[in-house]
Order: structure tokens, then C-alpha cells, then sequence
């Protein structure tokens, strides 16, 4: 297999010189797409070259280390980032694809006939393919692992108990106030227990926050499990009217597990806005900026799992076998 690297004058924009206080650079999807397999491969190596960089200088200044390197949006995947997984993803997809267009040019002539017979050639043409898949499904496996994992961090700062934002001061007196606080929670009409979750939020109490928060999402879990049996317990019993049979006699239908009656939907909406509002501010400025971090991290890694379909789609140019199917099925016209 022809493993030479041809080399081209690099005509793309000079990588931007890492810093103590920017992440190192990633050529953007919109980059990749305008440059041939040499420039690709430059631009990779000085991507490479640009973290080996950045890690250095964060080793050297380690005071340096925990200083906030926002990320940047732009067309393609994130231009600076600060997750070496999410770069080591990216760069292994660019470096990939690139090898697979120089190897696959590397078995035609400069005229443009294959080098080798056709048996050779498509056994060629397929290990070059299982070369580049191993590669990318490896990445697309790494991606998928990061945006379960980023998906539940944000479902946990969205929805989760924030225990771990209080502070010892906090967590004592949030739990003396537990029992009477659940109380209220699960006792009051929901007029009364919007309007005590209000002035909750006005006083800016975060151990009464957090009980609050705690106790009104559980009884809001039990209100929508209650919908859920009650909605099961309906349809089982118009299956027994259908067929004839008469439907063993249960809970009525809408009554919460504590006896409470079923909220309705506007009421689960009302209590569900103040709940997630009551957990924002537990978390305080630092949850919302973990959150939007994590916002980042996610949409980035989006966007290299996009990337990377795309670079495969490419390489086994997805749209043309598509295509040529069709017209040969008679479903496609021009």
C-alpha cells in the first residue's frame, strides 16, 4: 500500500499561537470541507503541535490552571476548545479522513487508471474503508459516551437534588426544618403552596429553598405516577368493557399515593416552574455556570459526532451509492 505523503505549499489560515489564557485550536468542519487532504493533514499537525503548546504552558503556570477559557462558537464544531477528548476526537476524524484520500489516490495513475487489476484494486479500496471505519467508530463511541454523560449532568443540575450546593451551616438547618417543611409540601392546597414557594424565593432562604424544592418535586413525582395509574387503570378497564368482563374494583382513579387529589395539569406546571426556579438558585452562580459549561461541552460533542457522519458518508460517499440505487430502482430522476 502507497503510505508517501505528498507535500503542499499550506495555503491555510496560520493556526492561531496557544496562550495562557486560550485553548488551543480545531480547524472547523467548514474548514476541513474546503481543504484538500494535504492541507488537511497541515493543519492537523499544527493543531497537534498547538496542544502539545498548551498543555506545556498549563504545566509550567499551574497557578494559570483554573482560569475560565470560554469556548467559542462557530459554523462547524467549536474553534477553541478546552476538552482534549472532544480535540483528540476531532483531530483522530480529520487525520482519518485525510489518510483515506491519500491512500485511495495513491491507487490510481496520474492519468487517472487504476494501478492494479480489478480484484486488487477493490481489496485495496476495502481495507482502506475497514482502516478508516475502525478509526471512526471508535470516535463515534468515545462521542456517544461524552453526550450521555454531558446529557445527564444537565438533567442532574436541572432536575437532581442539589444537595452538594449547601453548606454545612445550610444542611443543619435544612434539616430541622425538614419535617414541617414536607409537611406544608405535601398538605397545602396548591394555591397556598405557590404562594409560600414565592415568598420562599423573595426571602432568598437557600436551606428553605432547598426543602422546598426537595418535597414539592416529590409530590409532583407522585401526582404524575398517579396520572400514570390512572390512565393505566382507564384503558384496562375499557379493554374489559370491549371484552365483556367486568374490571376488579381499585383506588379511584386521580388519588395520589398520599391521599392527596391528583394535580391538574396547569397546577403541575405552576409548582414544576417554581421547583426548577427554587433548585437555580440553591445551585447559586456557580451551578448556572457549570450548567452553561456543560451546555458547551454537549453541543460541541453534537457537532463532532456530526462531523464524523459526515466524514463517513464521505469516504463511502453515502449520497452517490444512494442515488445510483435509486436510478437503477427507477425512484430517483434528475
Amino acid at each position: 500500500m502507497n503510505t508517501e505523503t505528498t507535500q503542499a505549499t499550506d495555503t491555510t489560515t496560520e493556526t492561531p499561537a496557544p496562550s495562557a489564557t486560550r485553548a488551543y485550536y480545531i480547524p472547523t468542519t467548514a474548514d476541513f470541507g474546503a481543504m484538500t487532504s494535504e492541507e488537511r493533514t497541515a493543519a492537523l499537525e499544527r493543531s497537534s503541535a498547538a496542544l502539545a503548546s498548551y498543555e506545556a504552558s498549563r504545566a509550567a503556570t499551574p497557578a494559570q490552571q483554573d482560569r475560565p477559557r470560554p469556548a467559542t462558537a462557530t459554523s462547524g464544531v467549536h474553534e477553541f476548545t478546552t476538552d482534549p477528548e472532544i480535540h483528540g476526537a476531532q483531530t483522530r476524524v480529520g487525520q482519518a479522513q485525510a489518510t483515506f484520500e491519500r491512500e485511495q489516490k495513491a491507487l490510481y495513475r496520474s492519468d487517472g487508471t487504476p494501478r492494479y487489476s480489478d480484484a486488487e484494486h477493490t481489496e485495496r479500496l476495502a481495507s482502506l474503508h475497514v482502516d478508516f471505519d475502525r478509526v471512526v467508530g471508535a470516535v463515534q463511541q468515545t462521542v456517544d459516551g461524552l453526550i450521555a454523560g454531558h446529557t445527564q449532568a444537565l438533567r442532574h443540575l436541572a432536575e437532581g437534588d442539589p444537595l452538594d450546593a449547601l453548606s454545612m451551616e445550610q444542611l443543619t438547618k435544612s434539616t430541622q426544618q425538614m419535617a414541617y417543611i414536607k409537611e406544608d409540601a405535601f398538605s397545602l392546597p396548591v394555591p397556598a403552596l405557590v404562594t409560600r414557594c414565592q415568598a420562599a424565593l423573595q426571602m432568598g432562604d437557600v436551606p428553605t429553598l432547598f426543602n422546598l424544592a426537595r418535597y414539592v418535586g416529590s409530590r409532583l413525582d407522585a401526582s404524575a405516577r398517579a396520572t400514570q395509574a390512572g390512565m393505566e387503570q382507564a384503558a384496562a378497564a375499557r379493554a374489559s368493557a370491549l371484552m365483556g368482563v367486568s374490571a376488579p374494583s381499585t383506588a379511584t382513579q386521580g388519588q395520589a399515593p398520599s391521599g392527596q387529589p391528583d394535580l391538574t395539569l396547569a397546577e403541575r406546571q405552576a409548582l414544576g416552574d417554581l421547583v426548577a426556579e427554587m433548585r437555580t438558585r440553591v445551585r447559586g452562580t456557580r451551578g448556572q455556570q457549570t450548567a452553561e459549561a456543560t451546555r458547551t461541552k454537549l453541543q460541541t460533542a453534537l457537532e463532532v459526532k456530526a462531523a464524523a457522519r459526515a466524514a463517513h458518508d464521505s469516504v463511502h460517499d453515502t449520497k452517490g451509492r444512494l442515488e445510483a440505487h435509486q436510478r437503477a430502482s427507477g425512484r430517483y430522476s434528475l
